[in-house]
């Protein structure tokens, strides 16, 4: 039925499509308007709009796609904690708290935890932008000067606890005039650590950048792609070198006290094609 594991997924939307995509695979002529006959779900659109994320299954078709899929019970509840976990992906509270369950149940024990703060500060791109924003010599400490002041839609009351979530975090302090500093420029995680908080970061950068595409002029910004083969062999070596330029960038051009507005940079590295199948037989 299914080869891939849904443990190895931390976003149900993910798995799904990469079952369609298997099955497509398999057989040229399966589409979507099948698998919602063989799932028993009424209409196509239906299955459409969960995989496009406009809306999540209820209990019911939740129970198809679990009957469907034969998942034995551990595996049941850990797919319909991924469908709980992408409604509350505004409260870190209920997410670090669906992710600790979630942990118990993962057979590999890779499903890392953050406590709902730091998991705040990983996943939220304001978070990154306010720890910078301390930096610029015209910084007022005062919700609505933040929020006039950042580019994307942010409200006074996520600014007040992003202060109040990095001042327990340590990464910001105040100094002797009660001023806001920055204590701990880096905010670095491992490869593996917290998954799911910087899959939401990443998300809201991509859309945060599209937002700008329109919004902000050439001179503001700069967008750029650039198309090419290599050999899979390389990608560690490839991934390496984008670290080493990201770094360079950062103690380039990264001016603290002098500097006059914050930037984000975004390098993004995806396969276009499919691997050869061929060659790995």
């Amino acid at each position: 039925m299914n080869t891939r594991r849904i443990y190895d997924y931390t976003d149900y939307r993910t798995f799904l499509k990469d079952h369609i995509l298997e099955k497509k695979e398999q057989q040229p002529t399966y589409s979507l308007g099948i698998w919602s006959k063989k799932l028993g779900v009424s209409s196509t659109a239906v299955l459409v709009n969960i995989l496009n994320g406009k809306r999540n299954p209820g209990e019911m078709i939740t129970q198809k796609f679990t009957n469907y899929f034969s998942f034995d019970m551990k595996e049941k509840q850990y797919f319909e904690d991924l469908i709980s976990l992408s409604k509350v992906l505004s409260d870190p509270r209920m997410s670090v708290a669906l992710m600790e369950k979630m942990g118990r149940i993962h057979p590999d024990g890779t499903f890392k935890l953050l406590d709902d703060q730091t998991f705040s500060a990983v996943s939220k791109w304001y978070y990154y932008a306010l720890k910078e924003m301390v930096s610029l010599p015209h910084f007022k400490e005062d919700t609505d000067w933040i929020t006039e002041n950042l580019e994307f839609q942010v409200s006074s009351k996520e600014v007040k606890k992003a202060i109040h979530d990095l001042l327990e975090l340590g990464i910001l302090k105040r100094d002797e005039q009660s001023k806001l500093k920055l204590q701990i420029k880096n905010l670095r995680t491992s490869s593996d650590i917290a998954s799911e908080a910087i899959k939401r970061f990443h998300e809201q950068a991509l859309e945060n950048g599209k937002i700008s595409i329109r919004k902000h002029s050439l001179e503001e910004r700069d967008f750029s792609s650039r198309t090419l083969t290599i050999k899979e062999e390389n990608l560690p070596r490839l991934k390496e070198y984008i670290k080493e330029f990201r770094d360079k960038v950062s103690d380039l051009f990264d001016e603290n006290a002098q500097s006059s507005r914050v930037y984000q940079l975004n390098v993004q590295l995806i396969p276009i094609t499919k691997r050869n199948m061929e060659k790995e037989k």
